[in-house]
């Protein structure tokens, strides 16, 4: 359906050389969307491998999203070179303003924001460029997208997430303030929050202790783990113009595990 396409949009995936991230960028880039991947790491011939495949743009930027001048300067380099119309992906103060001074918190909460915070201003720019939009029809210029967790919303007896726990949920609790603000500018803002799933780092935690998988699988109403490859389709819907009237929410991809009290019990 062409309200599922994004041909010529650019997707900005931070974390996308690897994991989850990169099962983000793989789904948005088989909707046509270019993708600007930001990360630490190196993707080796991902990034590569996503233009060849679903013929399009893809670039990579190392970069620190903790740093503000390197995501700034990262996202002003994306639009001379993607020409961004719309980049997908959280005291007092402005969200398009907040200053470093302001940002204390863990990791994960300040690189969602500054990322957020930047190609919220690509947006807003783009939006100045195209001019206002006539009563009555839609006003998507945009989409951000936050990950979050379950945790946010429950705890787990399998592991002591206290930390992980609360930056994600300062991640979803930007959600709602930031649709808020931008949406005059036609931005909108929600966030998933995915339940287990098989990603590397479960994978990890289930080599050392098998007791563990065994319990995460009987937290979800399936009896197992989601694959990455099943939250493609919420990124896509959130990103296109398919949710057009959709922000300021958050979609729990969790199998159901926040929706019932499993009987498993923990050994």
């Amino acid at each position: 359906m062409s309200r599922y396409s994004l041909k010529g949009k650019t997707a900005v995936v931070t974390g996308a050389a690897r994991g989850l991230g990169l099962v983000f960028a793989q789904g948005l880039a088989e909707a046509g969307a270019n993708i600007a991947v930001l990360d630490i790491g190196t993707p080796g011939s991902n990034v590569e491998d996503l233009a060849t495949k679903y013929s399009v743009r893809a670039s990579f930027y190392k970069v620190d999203v903790t740093n503000r001048s390197q995501v700034y300067e990262t996202v002003e380099q994306i639009e001379k070179e993607f020409g961004v119309n719309a980049a997908g992906i959280a005291t007092d103060e402005s969200f398009l303003t907040t200053s470093d001074k302001n940002l204390s918190a863990t990791m994960s909460f300040v690189g969602s924001f500054l990322v957020a915070q930047a190609c919220a201003h690509a947006m807003v720019r783009n939006r100045e460029r195209s001019g206002p939009v006539a009563s009555g029809e839609e006003t998507s210029n945009g989409s951000i997208i936050f990950i979050a967790s379950i945790l946010s919303h429950m705890s787990t007896a399998v592991q002591n997430l206290s930390v992980y726990s609360a930056s994600k949920a300062a991640v979803r609790g930007l959600v709602k303030p930031m649709a808020m603000e931008l949406a005059p500018y036609g931005i909108r803002v929600n966030s998933i929050s995915p339940g287990p799933m098989k990603t590397a780092m479960y994978e990890a935690a289930s080599n050392v202790s098998p007791a563990f998988a065994n319990q995460m699988e009987k937290e979800t109403m399936f009896g197992r783990v989601g694959i990455p490859e099943e939250l493609k389709g919420a990124v896509l819907f959130l990103c296109s113009q398919m949710s057009s009237w959709t922000t300021g929410q958050d979609l729990l991809c969790d199998g159901g595990a926040s929706s019932y009290k499993h009987l498993a019990a923990v050994q």
